[in-house]
């Protein structure tokens, strides 16, 4: 992955600040994770959470699997030193890399060794043949019965839902942040992360999964652009 503006601290600085704790939804997001991931391998012992940021997934996963441990990846120096301070109480279970996940990830995981492998967010900065691509070595790690669950931004499914999309979570921004609603929006509509978004609406990727071999593949929730969505092998 080329270098991104998510390399720089005041890009991820304002993220996990004002965005990623303001997200429409977040605590819901991660219930539904947790409901998926416990529907279908109850006792995962290996995780792996790909652009991991500050390790907010994987923290959650680690807190409800005692003996779960997990490997984080991330291409941001800045989200890597950020999620070695967030995660601290657990050193001991996971490894806490900085590293292209596009590129592979096969080389921290043996085929069909892993019981749970998540992302947060992040999938959507790769070009469309990437995400694929990645999704096919994500299937490959994966232990049968091993789920994939992403938390992810995605496309719209036409120019005025995604205008709609916009006004809603500049809305919520605006509400969570105690700030002024324009000078919110002129931020949001302004922010240096925007150009690194590829989007994809998420039927089109719950198909890709299908296609792959995944089984139960679906959108398990949807908020807007917001969704989380997945598979077993």
């Amino acid at each position: 992955m080329e270098t991104t503006t998510w390399q720089r601290q005041d890009v991820t600085q304002h993220y996990l600040e004002q965005v990623r704790g303001g997200i429409p939804f977040g605590a819901e997001q991660a219930k539904i994770m947790l409901q998926v991931v416990n529907h279908f391998t109850r006792k995962p012992k290996r995780i792996m959470d790909l652009g991991c940021g500050n390790g907010f997934l994987a923290e959650i996963l680690l807190k409800s699997y005692p003996e779960a441990s997990a490997v984080l990846l991330d291409h941001s120096e800045p989200m890597i030193e950020n999620a070695r301070v967030h995660m601290k109480d657990y050193r001991n279970r996971c490894e806490i890399i900085l590293d292209d996940f596009s590129q592979s990830i096969g080389q921290y995981a043996e085929p069909e060794t892993v019981d749970c492998i998540v992302s947060g967010y992040a999938i959507h900065h790769l070009p469309h043949t990437k995400k694929k691509e990645l999704y096919q070595e994500i299937y490959k790690v994966l232990a049968p019965g091993g789920v994939f669950i992403n938390v992810e931004h995605t496309a719209s499914a036409t120019p005025e839902i995604e205008k709609l999309h916009d006004e809603l979570f500049i809305d919520h921004l605006s509400i969570h942040n105690k700030k002024d609603r324009q000078e919110i929006a002129k931020e949001y509509y302004n922010r240096p992360d925007k150009e690194d978004n590829i989007l994809e609406r998420v039927d089109i990727q719950v198909n890709w999964l299908r296609e792959i071999g995944f089984k139960h593949s679906d959108c398990y929730f949807k908020w807007m652009e917001l969704a989380v969505f997945g598979g077993v092998k």
